[in-house]
């Protein structure tokens, strides 16, 4: 990953993009974008989407999502102390001892996820559950009053506050990366297709979707607007070499080893088999992982939108999915893009994906 890349990719994820408050990071991944594209728009609730060679009647898209895991504040007690709600898969589990961010329109204020001390946790009837009714967070306030002062209310969002880091010059490790780095991968397509000269013979959509995290909601409603006739989706799964993951359950994927495609009923065969020359053409590492009945990523959405759109699922193998430490394989992240980016030139106006 060059030095231009991986500047972006740090301000990328470091902006803050709970679900249904996507927008400052929807600023930062346009603005990488722009010089690559030759327009660019949006729809009502904030997917934000390029586009290359405009106007033709054969529409491809390549997708990531934009939203990140986060909470809600759901009730402030008289003492001070907030209490939330999942806004999309977090982890309570993780949640206690963290730093947070709550974002107000008077800006970000720091906070942290208390919780007893080991001392007074002694037997069981003193330690609470790691449940969300339990959890709460501390602003260093003493009253509702002081609380609302600072601008939090319910309502207000609230954000893990650990950044991105390098880790033994190998991996990013940090909040976000599902599907963050999703979102940078695409983005470098853009980037290599503009810098390449490359000159696609459809119009391609660079699409980053809001609302993954609640239901594949973004990616369903562009799918509608769009309707493309090819859609090329990557997310994250699960690195499954580490400890407490069963193999023979989740399959074999590792960190460091490419990019993963899946085989499930909503990845259709035929892009596939075009995804797999690709990859061999160009000698890109690749892994399989199989769904037995969805994916759960978007490629669903775009699957069986519209009258159905030929789909397929490029995936980062990714450690520790919904904590604050994802982990993931620069190498993999380059891996992703450059998949992507050589599937792409080998797409045709027009090409039909019928299975008769």
């Amino acid at each position: 990953m060059d030095k231009k890349l991986e500047s972006f990719a740090f301000k990328y994820l470091e902006t803050a993009s709970p679900t249904g408050f996507e927008r400052e990071g929807q600023r930062v991944w346009l603005d990488f974008i722009k010089p690559y594209v030759d327009d660019w728009e949006q729809d009502s609730y904030g997917t934000v989407y390029g586009i290359i060679n405009p106007g033709t009647e054969y529409r491809v898209v390549i997708e990531a999502h934009a939203d990140e895991i986060s909470w809600f504040v759901n009730y402030i007690t008289d003492e001070g102390f907030i209490h939330v709600i999942k806004n999309g898969g977090s982890d309570e589990v993780i949640a206690p001892s963290k730093r947070v961010f709550i974002h107000t329109s008077n800006g970000k204020v720091r906070g942290v996820f208390g919780w007893p001390a080991i001392h007074i946790r002694r037997g069981k009837t003193n330690t609470p559950a790691t449940s969300v009714e339990n959890l709460f967070i501390d602003v260093g306030a003493d009253s509702k009053e002081e609380v609302l002062k600072m601008g939090i209310d319910i309502g207000s969002v609230v954000t893990f506050a650990d950044s991105l880091e390098k880790l033994n010059d190998k991996y990013f490790i940090g909040r976000a990366l599902d599907n963050r780095m999703g979102g940078v991968c695409i983005a470098q397509v853009a980037r290599m297709l503009k810098e390449q000269k490359v000159q696609l013979p459809y119009t391609l959509y660079i699409v980053n979707s809001v609302q993954e995290e609640i239901g594949l909601r973004g990616a369903e409603m562009i799918a509608h607007r769009i309707k493309p006739h090819v859609a090329i989706v990557t997310d994250v799964t699960h690195d499954t070499t580490t400890p407490h993951i069963k193999k023979k359950v989740h399959g074999d994927v590792r960190c460091g080893k490419g990019p993963v495609v899946t085989i499930a009923p909503a990845i259709h065969r035929k892009l596939l088999s075009l995804i797999f020359e690709a990859a061999d053409a160009a000698s890109i590492p690749l892994q399989k992982s199989v769904s037995s009945r969805s994916t759960g990523t978007d490629t669903d959405a775009f699957a069986y939108s519209n009258s159905g759109v030929p789909s397929a699922l490029i995936s980062l193998p990714l450690r520790y999915m919904h904590t604050t430490v994802e982990m993931a394989a620069i190498s993999d992240i380059d891996h992703v893009a450059r998949l992507i980016f050589e599937t792409l030139k080998r797409i045709e106006h027009g090409q039909t994906f019928t299975y008769v």
